[in-house]
């Protein structure tokens, strides 16, 4: 069996398992042993224990669990939503400042989160509704939430650079420093985009009303934002700490794990 054919079919047979509702560590690892079995022999099987082994002492991976705990401690303590309600208030009355709103929140998410399926879907569940309740472009608001859920590739902690790291034998803290600012540079451009074209066409993302605008006054304005300091903070010690070498990324990890 060629090694064209082999990828096809083992890459089939991972969507059909997907898309059965396997989760995707089974799927992936039951595969693996299908096709070991097939390729080489049940005797390889003892190989791959010891590979799955030698992996699990990578102290590198460690960070990984580390941050997904930091993740979720902040999104089960409704860190996120406050982090949206806020900057909406500041850019609510611009037009497409909902979507604006949406792009900038998924900026500070990805830097916490790190990867893309979690920021797109909590995004969407927070910022999608607010958006078409205020009459925005479906496509608008959707594209805001998908572009802003891909940051999560780009700004650390990204899991991505984490396991690329491992993979290609590269620097985890050179990958994060050389993604930090293309992920900001991407977020002022998706931004400016989204304000210059409801401009143009204000029916795309109309801007708050004046009822809404009056109720968010200068002092809540700044009570929501000392309200989501502290996170802040803290996100930006992890990542500062490891852009000065005070700590390596997994201590950094822990401590923004205590810290959560």
């Amino acid at each position: 069996m060629s090694i064209e054919l082999i990828t096809i079919v083992m890459f089939g047979s991972l969507i059909i398992l997907l898309l059965a509702g396997l989760p995707v560590a089974f799927a992936t690892g039951s595969l693996a042993v299908i096709f070991i079995v097939l390729l080489w022999s049940p005797d390889a099987l003892g190989t791959l224990a010891i590979r799955i082994w030698g992996q699990m002492y990578q102290y590198l991976l460690f960070a990984i669990p580390l941050f997904i705990f930091l993740a979720s401690m902040m999104q089960q303590a409704g860190i996120v939503e406050e982090m949206y309600e806020t900057i909406r208030e500041w850019t609510g009355p611009l037009r497409g400042g909902l979507a604006i709103a949406t792009v900038l929140a998924s900026t500070l998410l990805a830097a916490i989160v790190g990867i893309i399926g979690a920021a797109v879907v909590t995004m969407g569940l927070i910022a999608l509704p607010s958006m078409l309740e205020h009459k925005y472009d479906k496509k608008l608001a959707m594209g805001s939430v998908m572009a802003g859920g891909t940051l999560g590739i780009l700004i650390p902690p990204s899991i991505l650079f984490l396991l690329y790291a491992l993979v290609a034998g590269q620097s985890a803290g050179k990958l994060f420093a050389g993604g930090i600012f293309p992920g900001i540079a991407l977020s002022i451009i998706y931004s400016v985009y989204i304000l210059v074209r409801c401009y143009i066409n204000p029916e795309l993302g109309p801007g708050l009303s004046k009822e809404e605008r009056a109720l968010i006054t200068w002092k809540v304005k700044f009570t929501h934002l000392l309200r989501i300091s502290f996170p802040v903070a803290l996100v930006i010690l992890v990542l500062g700490s490891i852009f000065l070498g005070i700590a390596s990324i997994t201590e950094a990890a822990g401590v923004g794990a205590c810290g959560a």
